[in-house]
């Protein structure tokens, strides 16, 4: 195991990392315009649990401008695929060879929200966690486990040894995503790439593969909106 997440970036994100325990400094923008109420809670937690906090002045500020407030934080753990078992995790996305950073923590903060707490990264090829994707996810890092693998096809067998259905998405698919009902079952849910997608060697060792229907004024779906209509549909079956 490793770690991840010792600097991160943003109110909602530093509010989740200090509930979860991590956080050990602050810094905050001087002179702040206008102070939410997750910003002021998060001052008064920390003065109360005496976690230094400096303010500074937004000349000397060298954090992204977008932000007010930085945690500097203990590491939040990683897993590698062996891990999986122990975890106990009902629901996992896995993110096949993804690039884009937003993405990533977009599909984080869908995975929190609909009760996939396992999100399975390649450990190349593949965009990684960093300090954006903690501000991205808006505090969704610090309520799933990121578990890192080494080849797709190990992480596959690995994964229907534990008794997971492997469900991937893909556009020419004839069965529909709505009538995919695995109620009770643990699911693997697959997302390929920004540009190819789940490979034809991938899709032919899953178990099942779907589409998303739409209206048919567009093409294709981002794939962490797909990724997210996916995983609120398993989760209202599985609720």
């Amino acid at each position: 195991m490793s770690g991840i997440g010792q600097i991160v970036e943003g109110i909602n994100a530093s509010f989740e990392a200090l509930k979860n325990n991590r956080v050990r400094k602050l810094y905050v923008l001087k002179n702040i315009d206008n102070e939410s109420y997750k910003l002021k809670k998060i001052l008064e937690t920390s003065t109360g649990q005496n976690i230094p906090i400096h303010y500074i002045d937004k000349k000397d500020w060298t954090f992204h401008s977008r932000h007010s407030i930085v945690a500097e934080c203990d590491e939040l753990k990683t897993y590698d695929e062996s891990n999986i078992q122990e975890l106990n995790i009902n629901k996992l996305i896995v993110l096949d060879h993804l690039q884009d950073t937003h993405n990533l923590g977009a599909i984080v903060r869908s995975a929190a929200a609909f009760n996939f707490l396992g999100v399975c990264i390649p450990k190349k090829r593949s965009v990684q966690i960093s300090e954006r994707t903690f501000s991205i996810s808006s505090g969704g890092l610090e309520k799933v486990k990121i578990i890192n693998f080494n080849s797709i096809f190990s992480l596959l067998k690995k994964l229907k040894s534990l008794n997971y259905w492997t469900i991937g998405l893909d556009m020419d698919s004839k069965i529909k995503l709505n009538n995919l009902d695995l109620e009770g079952q643990k699911i693997a849910l697959l997302m390929g790439g920004e540009e190819s997608g789940l490979s034809d060697e991938v899709l032919n060792k899953i178990d099942a593969v779907a589409h998303i229907e739409m209206s048919g004024l567009m093409e294709s779906l981002n794939v962490s909106v797909a990724a997210g209509i996916a995983m609120q549909h398993f989760f209202k079956k599985n609720s």
